[in-house]
Formats: structure tokens, C-alpha cells, sequence
């Protein structure tokens, strides 16, 4: 371990052995998981303009579409990631694969050690198996998206915060790897919350407020220059991407539920003819913000009443990773037996994974959980920032769960290791 860890911190030997157990148990499961049900033939989605970014990058035709046309359809950090890979090993599509198998594994191994700093040993193999073993990232590793990257981010920023040593770069750290959080998903740029919730009532409101500063600048100036890229390419303010416009849009308009609703053809109608494929996606953004606040501001009941709708929806069965990804003519499908196994595994998981979160919130409570390790403060804060951002300006989806799980075993560990210490104790007394 590096020496500017704290002691605590420091790994005994059965400390190792816990982290090569955990590793190789995350390891194995993903890349079985990769080999024999990975997604690499993609058609028209989320995935194939990942694919095409990044070779279209590997290629030295910047960040464009299919036809070679600068975008900012999607964040550009998985793209960018993957094609620096493919510069060096070649263009292999299977590679976003493996990096998904790599760092699925290393989300575990932090896992392990942020819980091991916050509450000892046996929250550390707690949090570290329960994600190893945990379906829906699993689940994940096996397509061509950008979400167990982003996993990795939030839990690698997780213990940026709370290892790095206390320096007056150290807010400049952890800005620039929040941007770089927000690049890849934009939801990314929620981090700040952690280290600003983590830093309160240490030191003086002045000293929180100049870390804090430094922080968000640092994030800004790490946005700055794929921001002046998209002025330049596409001749429009966009900080990370336009489909930021497009869930805005899904969560506000008259057709609103909850979950993800697309745009009819009759708005999209409105957007000029004869526009080429960047122009005709910046003024598709400009259209879908406009409408989705004009709708927003005309009926603020409608819009308290999809806030509890959202969550429900972020709560989706993640069983719906397998229609929409796997179960597709893109490569061999998956047979209805397995598809039903691997859903009552996930779903049951995932759904008891949720209720011990709960259950941890009140039973140890909220405020005893904030008041126990700054860890837990960024923790809250950051699902906090979270169901706000979902259950309000975008819309609810499973997919934008996944990525909080991670933190959701963290609050749930608590609770679980109490209730195992208070069931051995009392069958040591009888």
C-alpha cells in the first residue's frame, strides 16, 4: 500500500488475502460473463455510437459520427478511453469488454478498502464480496457502454476522498477527476457533492469555502476545453453533450410517466430541413430544452406529481438489461430459461440490495450514519444529489441505478455487520 495511506488503512496479511480473494472472485465472474454472454455486434444504439466514436477516434477523425460529422451526441470519456486502447493494441472491439472485466474487478477491491478504513475488516469483505457477487454490474461488463467505467469513477473518486492526504492540492485532485467523472457520464459532475459534504464542520467556513472553490474551478477548467471544442465543431455552448437536452426533455413534456419517453415525430418536425447531422443535432437539443422547460413551467402539479413516478422507475426491474441489449438480433440470443434465472437472480439481489439500504436509513438511522465516517457523509450526499437529479430534471431508469449500488452496499453494511456480530453473540451466550 502507498505510505501516505493511514494506518488503518495499511493492509496485515489478512488484509491481502482478502483483497486477492475479492479479486479474483470479481475477476473470474466477469470475465466468464464477458466470454460467454459479451455483446459486441451492436445495431443502432447507445452501443454502437461507443463503438464508432471510439474507432472514428483510434482513426484520427476526432469525435464524429458514422458519416464523419463532429458530435457531442454522448459524453466522450468512454469513446476517448477506448480509443486510446485501440491505439495501442489495434482496433478490437472485444477490448471494451476487457476493460470492463479489469475494472469491475478493481471497483471491488476499493470497495473493500473504503469499507475497511470506515468500520473495519468485516464491513470490508461485506462491501467487497457483495459487489463481486452483486448481478446487475455483472450484468453490465458484458455490454458496450460506458456504465461500469463510470462505476469505477464514482467509487475510485469515493477513495480519492478519502485517502488522499490533506494538502492544498488535493481540491484540485479531486476536481479535475470530477470533471473527468462528468465527461464520461454527465451525471459525473454530481461528485463535487462528496468531498464538499465530507469537508464540512472540519475547520473554518472560510477554509471549506476556499477547498470548495478550488474544487469547482478545477472541474470547470477540466470541462473547459472539450466545452471550446464544441463551440468550435459544433457552434454551440454544450459543456459535455446534447443529450443531456434529450433526458431533459424525457422527464418533462405532456407524455411524461416517469421513465423514458422519445420525442414525437411531430416536434421533431419542427427542427429546419435541409440541416446536416451536426447542426440537425444541436438544434434538436435547443428544441427539446426549450419544450421540456416551457412544459415544465406551465404545470408545476404535473411535475410534482412524476417526482415519486421517477423514483419508482429508477427502481425498474433490472431484468429490462435483457430485452433491450442482449436479447437482440445483433448476436445469438440468450434462451428463456437463462433469461429467467438470470432475472430472479438480479431482480432478487438488486430489490434486496435496496431494502437493507432502506432499512439501514432507518433502523441505524440517517443522522447516526452521518455523523459515523466522513466517508458515509460523502456517501449520502452523493445519493442524495442523485435522487434529485433523477426524480427531478431527468427521469428514472435502472440503468441509473446501477452506478449507485456500489454506494448503496456502503450504506447497507452497517446493518448487516451489526445484525451478523448480534446473531454470533448471541449464539455464543447460548
Amino acid at each position: 500500500m502507498p505510505a501516505w495511506l493511514p494506518g488503518r488503512a495499511r493492509l496485515s496479511s489478512a488484509g491481502a488475502r482478502d483483497l486477492v480473494a475479492i479479486g479474483l472472485l470479481a475477476f473470474v465472474l466477469r470475465a466468464a460473463w464477458a466470454l460467454i454472454y459479451g455483446r459486441v455486434d451492436t445495431l443502432a444504439s447507445d452501443a454502437f455510437f461507443y463503438q464508432t466514436s471510439a474507432s472514428n477516434l483510434a482513426d484520427g477523425h476526432g469525435y464524429t459520427q458514422v458519416l464523419g460529422e463532429a458530435t457531442a451526441k454522448r459524453p466522450p470519456g468512454f469513446p476517448f478511453l477506448l480509443g486510446l486502447a485501440y491505439k495501442v493494441v489495434g482496433t478490437h472491439v472485444k477490448l471494451g469488454l476487457a476493460l470492463n472485466v479489469v475494472l469491475g474487478a478493481a471497483t471491488a477491491l476499493l470497495l473493500y478498502l473504503l469499507a475497511r478504513e470506515a468500520m473495519g475488516r468485516s464491513a470490508g469483505l461485506v462491501a467487497g464480496v457483495g459487489f463481486a457477487i452483486l448481478p446487475a454490474p455483472i450484468f453490465f461488463t458484458g455490454l458496450w457502454l460506458p456504465e461500469t467505467t463510470f462505476i469505477f469513477m464514482i467509487v475510485g473518486f469515493l477513495a480519492l476522498a478519502v485517502f488522499l492526504p490533506e494538502r492544498r492540492w488535493t481540491p484540485v485532485a479531486l476536481g479535475v477527476t470530477a470533471g473527468l467523472a462528468a465527461l464520461t457520464k454527465g451525471e459525473g459532475a454530481l461528485l463535487c457533492v462528496i468531498p464538499l459534504a465530507m469537508w464540512w464542520g472540519q475547520g473554518t467556513r472560510g477554509a471549506w469555502l476556499r477547498r470548495t472553490a478550488l474544487l469547482l474551478v478545477a472541474m470547470a477548467l477540466t470541462l473547459l476545453p472539450w466545452t471550446i471544442r464544441n463551440a468550435i465543431e459544433m457552434d454551440a455552448f454544450i459543456p459535455v453533450a446534447t443529450n443531456a437536452d434529450t433526458m431533459l426533455w424525457a422527464g418533462h413534456n405532456s407524455e411524461a410517466n416517469g421513465g423514458v419517453t422519445y420525442p414525437p415525430k411531430s416536434l421533431l418536425d419542427r427542427i429546419p430541413k435541409r440541416l446536416n447531422s451536426t447542426q440537425n443535432e444541436v438544434e434538436e437539443a435547443r428544441l427539446l430544452r426549450r419544450e421540456a422547460i416551457h412544459w415544465a413551467i406551465r404545470n408545476p402539479h404535473k411535475e410534482l406529481g412524476l417526482i415519486p413516478r421517477k423514483l419508482i422507475a429508477l427502481a425498474d426491474s433490472t431484468a429490462l438489461v435483457f430485452p433491450i441489449w442482449f436479447n437482440t438480433s445483433a448476436d445469438r440470443e440468450l434462451g428463456t430459461s437463462s433469461v429467467l434465472v438470470f432475472s430472479v437472480l438480479g431482480d432478487g439481489l438488486d430489490y434486496f440490495l435496496l431494502l437493507v439500504t432502506l432499512a439501514s436509513l432507518l433502523v441505524i438511522g440517517a443522522r447516526r450514519l452521518w455523523h459515523f465516517h466522513r466517508l458515509m457523509r460523502g456517501v449520502l450526499a452523493y445519493l442524495a444529489a442523485s435522487l434529485v437529479t433523477y426524480g427531478f430534471v431527468y427521469y428514472g431508469q435502472f440503468r441509473f441505478r446501477v452506478p449507485l449500488e456500489p454506494l448503496m452496499l456502503l450504506v447497507a453494511t452497517p446493518l448487516i455487520v451489526s445484525t451478523w456480530q448480534s446473531r454470533r453473540a448471541l449464539q455464543g451466550a447460548a
